[in-house]
């Protein structure tokens, strides 16, 4: 079934910690609803990574006293519609879960940024309706939800140094998303700084959004990574 268009109703700023709890709240229900193990162990453990880099951020003194929402991330109220199989129709919740986890931790065009989570679905019409000419009998529910969406392309993200070589360093952004510092002056008073594990300030200057699984590839400069802890 494909991804049909999502409507933003509201956008704002998210806190690391209700980052954190929506994304427990959403690998809890992919655990329970979902019956393919890759696909779920491939989601919940993403999500499970991102909610100790939330907490991670929540912790640090140093990152308090420079923001409290999360940079580049927003919680937001979107619009749309979900197709549910005939099998489903004895567990609608179910039905709804496996849809959405299609399409999570992808580049969505609409949203702007890769939907990381979802949560407190609500369905907007009594019944459903099936499309005319559809021979599979598929149901479609036009619901709201909420939803964490990271935005690859802002200015600014938080990330931890994963690694730091002679020319080269590696950050992971919010647990999940790996970003690559090109040319690293073994010399330089910034290549200094950079220590495994430390927080870090991350202005991003290459996004490649990978068409096959919609994935990000990041990539900046030493000079725009600023030490936090």
């Amino acid at each position: 079934m494909a991804q049909l268009p999502w409507s933003v109703v509201t956008a704002r700023p998210v806190t690391f910690g209700k980052a954190r709890l929506a994304a427990e709240k959403c690998s809890q229900g992919i655990a329970q609803q979902i019956d393919n193990k890759p696909l779920k162990m491939r989601l919940t453990s993403m999500l499970q990574a991102f909610a100790e880099a939330m907490q991670e951020c929540e912790n640090s003194e140093e990152l308090r006293n420079v923001t409290s929402h999360v940079p580049g991330m927003s919680m937001v109220k979107a619009k749309g519609v979900v197709q549910i199989h005939p099998s489903f129709l004895g567990n609608a919740l179910k039905g709804v879960y496996t849809y959405l986890s299609n399409f999570l931790m992808q580049y969505n065009e609409e949203l702007g940024g890769i939907w990381l989570t979802c949560g407190k679905i609500r369905q907007q019409d009594e019944c459903g309706y099936v499309t005319d000419g559809d021979c599979f009998g598929v149901l479609s529910l036009s619901v709201t939800l909420k939803m964490v969406v990271f935005y690859p392309f802002s200015r600014s993200v938080i990330g931890k140094v994963a690694r730091v070589s002679a020319h080269r360093a590696s950050l992971l952004v919010y647990g999940i998303f790996g970003v690559t510092v090109r040319s690293v002056d073994e010399a330089s008073e910034e290549h200094h700084e950079l220590t495994e594990g430390s927080l870090v300030d991350v202005e991003v200057d290459d996004v490649k959004i990978l068409p096959k699984n919609k994935w990000v590839m990041l990539a900046t400069a030493v000079e725009r990574v600023k030490l936090i802890t």
